[in-house]
């Protein structure tokens, strides 16, 4: 944000423009990406669980069909379910960010490479997330309470 304010003046090329700003080519893939599912099974072995690719899986194009199944029975009911077919799109999706424009125009240059990141950022889950997790018993068929409760925040404003 301090990068883009410094570069808003008379003639700039960043006058009304959208950035996008990452970790840029520190990715693991040399096409500025990495691979989300692997990401996130990394962080749950750093905290000690057990790795994702060992529980069960299903893929996309049977859990679709299930997903307009839950958001026809939560339009019937009045319910809002979790499972529905924008969360499965978003979870399936594939994507990432060219972060070439903030580079040439704003002169953005990433200090933190992605590894680096994701092993502080382990560390910080490891240090404050994860102690409320196993205070509250650390529920194995689900998500901690404090992150339930921020996903019911959101689901709330969104109605």
């Amino acid at each position: 944000m301090i990068i883009a304010e410094r570069a808003l003046h008379a003639g700039s090329p960043a006058l009304g423009q959208f950035y996008v700003v990452t970790d840029g080519a520190s990715h693991p893939f040399k096409e500025g990406y990495a691979h989300f599912w692997e990401v996130i099974d990394q962080a749950v072995l750093g905290m000690g669980f057990t790795s994702l690719y060992t529980r069960w899986k299903l893929p996309d194009w049977f859990l679709m069909p299930i997903a307009h199944l839950c958001d026809a029975v939560g339009y019937v009911t009045g319910a809002r379910l979790k499972l529905n077919p924008f969360n499965v799109r978003v979870l399936v999706m594939h994507r990432w960010f060219d972060i070439s424009r903030a580079e040439t125009e704003l002169n953005f240059k990433p200090i933190i490479a992605f590894n680096d990141g994701l092993a502080d950022t382990i560390e910080w889950f490891k240090a404050h997330w994860l102690p409320g997790f196993q205070a509250q018993g650390g529920r194995s068929a689900g998500i901690a309470q404090q992150s339930e409760a921020k996903i019911d925040i959101q689901a709330n404003v969104s109605k």
